[in-house]
């Protein structure tokens, strides 16, 4: 067993294990597949380091500077919040998320964490919110918004996935505003043996509608059941 490795990806070592023995004065195909894994992965995550996707590395307290590093500490989250801001402010703004006050709470939030909290990395977002929702509840919007981005596909592909079951053959003239409402139903609604319908039923009766409302149509004594004896005779 011969392994060729010489190529590394971010400080990781690539290896290629091989059974075959080489041929002098050749280069080794293992040498060209690590080669070309390598230009692939650089190619693929080249902006991994740069823009939104390092500005998201505010979401993880992993990534927070030491309280003893007083130079990192001074600017920390400044150019990632700016980032993150630009990138995201349509869906901010249509979520009536004030863009303009996020610098200033920034700073706001991060000296009462750092103020409170001896080991971030017991931290979480949640008790944070818990904490300074009210005082900084636009950036605390931001982290939230950052948190929901998906790491995988997994999410969009069982969202498809439940819309060919809900838009089948015999639905297909379903509006995109009805599509919508049935796909939050069945993914975003609680387990069915944790569901209070009580909601939901109350908002059917009372709302206004052309149609009769008619919730004890079917009866026992109306029931199709409980007239089939008489149908038969």
């Amino acid at each position: 067993m011969k392994a060729t490795s010489g190529q590394s990806y971010k400080g990781v070592e690539l290896r290629v294990v091989t059974a075959r023995s080489d041929r002098a004065g050749k280069s080794p195909p293992e040498a060209t597949l690590l080669s070309t894994i390598q230009e692939s992965l650089t190619v693929r995550f080249g902006d991994i380091s740069l823009g939104v996707l390092a500005a998201t590395k505010l979401a993880s307290f992993k990534n927070w500077p030491d309280p003893q590093n007083a130079a990192a500490l001074e600017d920390f989250g400044e150019t990632e919040v700016d980032a993150l801001c630009a990138h995201f402010q349509p869906v901010l703004n249509s979520s009536d998320v004030c863009v303009e006050l996020i610098p200033d709470q920034r700073l706001i939030l991060k000296t009462k964490i750092y103020a409170e909290q001896e080991n971030l990395q017991n931290l979480s977002w949640s008790e944070v919110n818990r904490k300074h929702g009210e005082l900084c509840p636009d950036v605390l919007d931001l982290m939230d918004l950052v948190m929901s981005i998906p790491v995988s596909t997994a999410d969009c592909e069982r969202g498809f996935n439940t819309m060919k079951q809900v838009k089948t053959d015999w639905r297909s003239k379903l509006t995109s505003a009805s599509l919508t409402d049935l796909l939050m139903v069945q993914l975003s609604s609680p387990e069915i043996r944790n569901y209070d319908p009580s909601t939901a039923i109350d908002l059917w009766w009372n709302t206004e509608t052309i149609y009769q409302r008619r919730p004890n149509f079917m009866t026992e004594g109306n029931s199709f059941e409980g007239n089939s004896d008489s149908d038969r005779d």
